[in-house]
């Protein structure tokens, strides 16, 4: 199956269920309904499982904070950070040299941090909007990070030597993309081709349960069967799916 608009798949469901015709998903209370499965389903869809066109390479937000300057954000088109790097170049030299920054759990980045003596001169105290003070180190490039809210990431050092603080040039991450819908005709949702068979099944037996109250057992089968295809077919390339560490919640 091809890719299709909202109309479209509005179109077959109200056909299925022997319903009026419509040009538009706004030309009747039933349509507008339809179209609302259709969008609780693909949202359902899209959060339990990761689709690979939803994935991208981004920068991080930098704050530019000196008085934070371990401190960065997720961009808000962001879901979940998979892969972060840092560009760990020395002043004066051309060659990229990226480091992977370890994720670390609050608490582990605590403790880590908090090891350290706040009297040596390479150690700057850092406060939180918590108030709470971090210990980050100012004279080498950061190896760790966390976030304490899902949004803010602290990293553990920056070398002052080269900048003020973390730069947003210098990362290099890897995640999911937020997935937007747009509620009118002509909207195809984003997600692969082959994943349209399984948004038309269950957005089917939702809705003859929903307006017929009946099980429309064929869909549920039907759903049943794309479930198993696309766990089998979920990858065009081959990815290691171990290294998850970071996600923000929808």
């Amino acid at each position: 199956m091809a890719k299709q608009t909202l109309l479209s798949l509005t179109q077959n469901i109200l056909s299925a269920m022997s319903s009026d015709e419509v040009n538009s998903i706004t030309d009747s209370t039933e349509a507008l309904e339809v179209a609302d499965v259709i969008r609780e389903t693909f949202d359902d869809l899209v959060t339990n499982k990761v689709i690979p066109e939803h994935q991208s390479l981004f920068t991080l937000t930098a704050l530019g904070n000196t008085s934070k300057p371990t401190y960065m954000e997720v961009p808000s088109d962001v879901d979940r950070v998979d892969i972060l790097k840092y560009n760990i170049i020395n002043s004066g030299d051309t060659q990229l040299s990226y480091r992977e920054i370890k994720y670390l759990t609050p608490e582990d980045f605590l403790d880590t941090i908090l090891s350290r003596n706040s009297d040596d001169s390479n150690v700057q105290t850092v406060t939180d909007d918590s108030g709470v003070k971090l210990l980050i180190k100012n004279d080498k490039d950061p190896e760790y990070y966390t976030s304490f809210d899902d949004v803010t990431l602290v990293f553990d050092a920056f070398d002052s030597a080269v900048d003020s603080t973390l730069q947003a040039s210098k990362t290099l991450c890897f995640g999911v993309k937020l997935t937007t819908w747009t509620h009118t005709d002509a909207f195809v949702p984003d997600m692969p081709a082959d994943m349209f068979p399984k948004l038309l099944a269950e957005a089917k037996s939702v809705c003859f349960i929903n307006q017929k109250q009946t099980p429309n057992a064929k869909e549920e089968q039907k759903s049943k069967r794309q479930s198993v295809r696309l766990q089998k077919d979920k990858w065009k390339v081959g990815y290691d799916q171990t290294s998850r560490n970071f996600g923000r919640r929808r």
